[in-house]
Order: C-alpha cells, then structure tokens, then sequence
C-alpha cells in the first residue's frame, strides 16, 4: 500500500505544486480585505515551501538550497508582522526578495524535470505551475519595490484616512503582475518609476519566451515520441 501510495504521489507530483500555487495565487487575492492578509500569504506560502520541498526536489542538496531560501523568506515574512517603522520595511523587501528567489529555484526544479521527463498529464500540471509561479514571483519584485520605494506603482486609490501609511493591497499587484505577464494590461495600474517599468516589460516578455518555448518542448517531446514508438 506504501508502494502505491508513493508511485502515484511521485508520478502527480506536480499536480500536487500546482494546487499550492493556484491557492496562493488565486485565494489569497480573494481573501484581501476579508480575514488578515499578511498572516493569509504566509500560511499559502508555508503550504506552497512544504509542496515544493516534498515533490519537486528528490536531490538531497537541491532540497538543502530550496529549504534555506524558503526558511528566510518564512521568518523574515513573519517577523515582519511585528516589527515597525523603517526596520520593518527592511525586514518585508528583505523576505519578499528572498520570497522570489525560492519560488524563481522552485520554477528551476520544475522545468528540470518537465524537461527530463516523457510528456504525460503530471507534466502538464507542472508546466502550468511554471506559468503561475512565474506571476508570483514578479508579483513579489513588485511589492518589494513599492515598499521599498512608495509610489512607483499607480494604484487605485483605496478609502479611509489612513490609507497612504497602510501597506500596499497584496492582492492589487498580484493581479498587475498576471495581467502583464498574460499581456492583457487594462491600465488600471501603471509602473511609474525606471525599476517599476522595467519589471512590468520583463515580465511579458518572459511570459511570452515560457508559452513559446515550453510549447515547443512539448510538441517536440510528442514528436520524437510518435516517431521512436
């Protein structure tokens, strides 16, 4: 019954990825506003380091680099929730930068494994996470430069007195860095500092070169396959 259970986690390992990614993309947005969205970040976040860990990584030294990455992004983003004033901010960009880069090594992995890999359902799942993961990480640059430097995104104005000292709306720049990466762009938030500008373009670039090149992987995966077999 182990067996069993460990073949199937291990062949929809990315299914199990993209779950975790989907929820910290999409629920977290949907949360804003409605329970405390710090704290709801970094419980998906948790959820998402633990997914990685357990199916993306088998090597035992790329699990070591993944799970310190991860580790500073958790405490630094936690830590944060109780510090204040310029410290804080610090503490925040910090854990966002670090934020990215294990999301950034997490996209490593799955890409070294889709790639090594025949294509199969579980691989769809992970090239699909890929793309996700993609949003996140960009939407993570973006909220370490608004914090880092307030005003370099133009924002919906939110309501209340004190709104220009509260934290930026996670769940505003994560829908900016979907909408620029799937190139859709209905301008209801702009870049508006030279750093803003130049994430936002690399962002649907990148976003362009993953669906073109991951794509022509895959056909030439199916390819090779139907004349081999």
């Amino acid at each position: 019954m182990s067996d069993q259970i460990r073949t199937l986690r291990h062949r929809w390992r990315y299914g199990v990825v993209f779950v975790a990614s989907l929820l910290l993309a999409v629920a977290q947005p949907l949360t804003s506003g409605l329970i405390d969205e710090d704290s709801t970040f970094n419980i998906l976040f948790s959820v998402l380091i633990i997914a990685v860990l357990l199916q993306v990584f088998e090597e035992i030294e790329l699990r070591r680099i993944a799970l310190s990455l991860g580790l500073i992004a958790l405490v630094g983003l936690w830590a944060s929730q109780g510090i204040g004033g310029p410290t804080d901010q610090r503490v925040l960009v910090g854990a966002q930068l670090a934020a990215a880069s294990f999301f950034a090594f997490a996209l490593y992995g799955i890409l070294r494994g889709i790639l090594a890999r025949r294509v199969s359902g579980d691989a769809i799942f992970g090239a699909v996470c890929g793309y996700l993961l993609l949003g996140i990480i960009w939407s993570l640059l973006y909220y370490a430069v608004e914090t880092a430097n307030p005003g370099s995104f133009n924002l919906p104005a939110s309501s209340g007195a004190g709104a220009a000292a509260a934290r930026v709306d996670r769940g505003v720049l994560s829908y900016y860095s979907f909408i620029t990466l799937s190139t859709v762009g209905y301008g209801d938030v702009t870049p508006m500092s030279p750093l803003a500008r130049t994430l936002s373009w690399t962002e649907a670039v990148t976003g362009q070169f993953y669906l073109a090149i991951l794509l022509a992987a895959i056909v030439g995966f199916k390819v090779t396959r139907a004349t081999t077999d």
